[in-house]
């Protein structure tokens, strides 16, 4: 366990993380420049006044200034650039049409099939699109001109790839039928230089060792996993050894050492520290300098220089510096999976892997009733425990971002980490060997075959179990920031020497500020949970008489045709934002039931109050499209499209993929069928079984004794909950 009196830097990196995690969940239209920027400055005044009346009570000035720091945090992450794509391409993209364009390619191109993919930023425009490509691989800094049809990147219903992109600016996705190289040399020389050698090392390395090794071996030693077979990538990710083909800090680790080993006796102590941090970043570069690899080599140059300044290395305060200055130079780093990945393993290695490790010596010598058995803890400590420990740490980050986590992993990771030193013992040699003799090369690539071919082996048994991972639904943010305060809450103490009572003792003459603390941190995470995300949600009461539309920028419709459920719509709107958009409202007793949402929230616009509602009426909320058709509305979310309806038929010719019966169930399905949905959303009186069986629908889902259903989506794929 870390002493954290020894990490100073720990806590304001954390407090500084954490403002920076705060603007992460802003309204996503906020300009350059928000009010929120003024909001949290002027939030400063009142923490260094206070900072400043509580200088003779050192805890309480720590509080304000870790306060100041998260402040910090914030206002930095509202002061970010916003990418964006030339017009032409962006209105292409949101039609899907075909478009010429012409760029520069920013990165390596990786092989896919006869063809190739690419990150591409078109003229006149600070955002990037990611390209496939027919056929042909076009070089980094290559002009090209490109022809193809453009569109959002898609949504699959384990990862979220079209949020994964926008975090590193590429907002559209193109297939490019035809390219033109125009002119080469527009990238950077050095970067230029990098990526020829990283392609010459990966064309070598496949004459020397087959396939699926060879693929395997290049995202270990390369960082390109384009070569893996998907059967085999999927195998890492059900059995949880995804991280063996991920460039880490072991990876920088081993390069530290290897480095300093070969030219301490050829250049001297000194030399030989400096020419090892000059080729942590070049490496970082030559694997392409993803998060979690700039995040590792500045923690393995600062424990070069440390080195260098005759300092001992605290790995707590290197990988708070790191994570420090990564998302100073650029905030959008935080919201990156594998930095967050990177960091909470590193996290699971400092403060989890110690008390494991004493619990197990602890309990092997109780079991053998030796205390020199315990020794058998030093033989699965970095195979099981220390695994282990950046398993639990990353656990709740895999099942927010990925709804998946391995139950095998342990068991996998302690047949097949062993063999990972001689993958790099044995993986650095073929690779330099192939770049410099080619074919000559092969007993080297003999040699490395065999623990490559054991991973991928283990893999792939280990993926086969029935139970191999368990899935959660989507929605557990909360849970997983629940999960990490209390984790991190409890390390911290025993990391500061303290026990439970001991903590109580501390801290009662501050009870009176802990108190007022702790409400406005309980205000804040309930008012955390209402903010707007990247989702629409649509939720269907109880009876039928009532629809809530929000859509991803938090604005909000209102379908009404009876009493409105005041209680459960409250629930959903939260207590801070008591306006509605829209109301559209039916029957002769409309303005009833309009009375007592008028007196409880502010309405902007209301439609079919005084006069019948038109069809061909369109009303656009955000990347929400509402269109009034005969018997009513059609709803347009991405690639979505849902009809909303009382009738027992709609206009002809309506496309649905979910309709939402506003009314009894048998009209419902009469609506689905007659527009081909899969799925039906229904409140009012039910059908039965026999007449969803004749219907044909997949899905069916009742709000009968439930008070709600609630069906949300990114405009690919949806998700349904129902109510107690």
């Amino acid at each position: 366990m870390p002493d954290l009196r020894g990490a100073p830097l720990f806590l304001p990196a954390l407090a500084w993380l954490t403002g920076l995690l705060i603007t992460q969940n802003l309204l996503p239209e906020e300009p350059l420049f928000p009010r929120w920027t003024a909001f949290f400055a002027l939030w400063g005044i009142p923490l260094l006044t206070l900072r400043w009346a509580l200088r003779e009570r050192p805890i309480a000035r720590r509080f304000a200034a870790l306060g100041l720091v998260a402040l910090f945090g914030a206002l930095r992450g509202t002061l970010r650039p916003t990418p964006a794509l030339p017009p032409p391409v962006a209105n292409a993209i949101a039609e899907g049409a075909e478009i010429a364009v012409e760029g520069v390619v920013m990165d390596d191109p990786i092989e896919r099939g006869a063809g190739s993919r690419f990150r591409f930023r078109p003229d006149g425009g600070t955002a990037l699109l990611q390209v496939d490509l027919l056929y042909g691989r076009p070089d980094y800094g290559d002009r090209l001109r490109l022809v193809g049809q453009v569109g959002q990147p898609p949504v699959r219903e384990d990862v979220d790839l079209r949020a994964a992109l926008a975090r590193h600016g590429v907002l559209g996705q193109m297939k490019a039928r035809e390219w033109t190289r125009l002119r080469s040399g527009e990238g950077h020389p050095l970067l230029h230089l990098l990526y020829w050698a990283r392609g010459h090392v990966r064309t070598r390395l496949r004459e020397i060792v087959p396939d699926p090794e060879a693929g395997v071996l290049i995202g270990i030693l390369l960082g390109d996993e384009s070569g893996i077979p998907w059967n085999v990538e999927r195998a890492f990710a059900r059995s949880g050894l995804s991280h063996i083909v991920a460039i880490s800090g072991y990876n920088i680790t081993l390069l530290t050492a290897l480095s300093l080993a070969i030219f301490t006796p050829l250049l001297g102590r000194r030399a030989a520290l400096w020419a090892t941090l000059l080729l942590i970043p070049l490496y970082a570069l030559f694997v392409g300098a993803s998060a979690s690899v700039v995040r590792a080599a500045l923690m393995g140059s600062l424990t070069v220089i440390a080195l260098m300044l005759g300092r001992s290395s605290d790995a707590l305060n290197a990988l708070s510096l790191s994570a420090f200055l990564m998302t100073l130079w650029d905030p959008v780093a935080l919201e990156d999976i594998g930095f967050q990945l990177s960091f909470a393993a590193t996290m699971g290695l400092l403060f989890l892997a110690p008390p494991l490790e004493a619990w197990a010596r602890a309990g092997i010598a109780h079991l053998f009733r030796d205390p020199h058995a315990a020794a058998l803890v030093d033989a699965i400590r970095e195979a099981l425990l220390v695994s282990l420990a950046a398993q639990i740490a990353t656990a709740p980050l895999m099942l927010y971002h990925f709804r998946e986590l391995s139950v095998v992993a342990p068991l996998a990771n302690l047949l097949t980490l062993p063999m990972q030193p001689f993958v790099m013992a044995m993986g650095i040699p073929a690779a330099i060997g192939a770049a410099l003799l080619g074919r000559l090369a092969a007993p080297l690539g003999w040699a490395v075959w065999w623990p490559l071919a054991w991973t991928i082996r283990i893999a792939d048994l280990a993926a086969r179990w029935p139970l191999a991972t368990v899935r959660i639904a989507p929605g557990y943010l909360e849970g997983m920031l629940i999960l990490y305060g209390i984790g991190l809450g409890f390390f911290l103490t025993r990391a500061y020497g303290l026990s439970f009572g001991e903590l109580v003792v501390r801290l009662h003459p501050h009870r009176h500020t802990i108190r007022v603390l702790g409400l406005v941190g309980a205000l804040g995470g309930i008012a955390f949970t209402y903010l707007p995300d990247s989702q629409t949600r649509m939720v269907l009461f109880e009876g039928g008489h009532a629809l809530l539309l929000e859509t991803p920028g938090g604005h909000r419709a209102l379908w009404l045709g009876g009493d409105p459920p005041l209680g459960e719509l409250g629930r959903w709107l939260g207590p801070f934002d008591r306006r509605l958009d829209l109301v559209v409202v039916e029957g002769e007793k409309a303005p009833q039931h309009l009375k007592p949402l008028q007196d409880r929230y502010r309405i902007r616009y209301v439609l079919g109050k005084d006069s019948p509602i038109p069809v061909g009426l369109r009303v656009e909320m955000d990347a929400v499209t509402l269109e009034a058709i005969e018997g009513g509305w059609q709803v347009r979310i991405g690639r979505q499209w849902v009809v909303i309806t009382r009738q027992r038929a709609v206009e002809e010719g309506v496309a649905a993929d979910l309709v939402i019966a506003l009314g009894d169930e048998r009209r419902g399905l009469a609506v689905a069928r007659q527009t081909n949905a899969w799925g039906l959303l229904v409140g009012g009186t039910p059908a039965g079984g026999a007449a969803s069986a004749v219907s044909g629908l997949r899905h069916v889902w009742r709000a009968r004794d439930r008070r709600w259903i609630a069906a949300w989506t990114d405009g690919e794929a949806w998700w349904v909950g129902t109510g107690p």
